[in-house]
């Protein structure tokens, strides 16, 4: 049975590195990544979707020391799929990749993604040139995939299957806005945290 979202960010989180950086795609993934609370220097990417992988490769190519974590949802993935191409040709090693598949564009409505059920974000990573990209589907498997993922060396994929929950954006959008994150989180990288 697929997992919950909250309790897959909970998984990452556990298994983070203090130095970790991580990079969260908008939506339901980012709202889940907020609600676990983690200690990391997390960039937020937002809008528009499709750019956080990209943005995850480039920090990993500029910060080859530090390793980077992106929490992609299946929706923002199939936005930018041929990111897969530029991340698996550029094999950056300090870069890991979790993808919340729920199957559906859950911030927007639940509008399901194309593919049906044969669509495998770790079958498309492979295919792409990933050496390492495997598929979870309960929360033993996320566990044992996460810890496979994060406790060896280089470029490596895993597709975390979470339920289809609904996820509404907060009346609240917070304390602080898009730009302030960015700069923040630019402080922060600077000071070396």
């Amino acid at each position: 049975m697929a997992i919950r979202r909250a309790d897959a960010a909970r998984l990452v989180r556990e298994r983070l590195r203090a130095s970790d950086i991580v990079v969260c795609s908008l939506g339901s993934t980012g709202r889940a990544w907020r609600e676990a609370a983690a200690p990391n220097l997390t960039y937020w990417a937002s809008d528009p979707m499709g750019t956080a992988p990209a943005l995850a490769l480039g920090l990993a190519l500029a910060l080859p020391r530090r390793r980077v974590v992106l929490l992609e949802g299946d929706g923002d993935l199939a936005m930018n799929l041929g990111v897969l191409l530029a991340i698996a040709g550029a094999a950056p090693a300090n870069l890991r990749l979790a993808v919340f598949v729920n199957g559906r564009y859950e911030t927007g409505g639940g509008q399901p993604l194309p593919g049906g059920e044969g669509r495998s974000f770790a079958a498309i990573a492979r295919g792409a040139g990933f050496a390492r990209a495997s598929e979870a589907r309960d929360a033993a498997a996320a566990a044992s995939a996460l810890d496979a993922l994060l406790g060896d060396e280089g470029l490596g994929l895993v597709a975390l299957h979470i339920e289809a929950e609904p996820s509404p954006y907060p009346a609240d959008p917070g304390p602080t806005s898009q730009a302030e994150d960015r700069a923040a989180f630019q402080r922060r990288l600077a000071e070396g945290s």
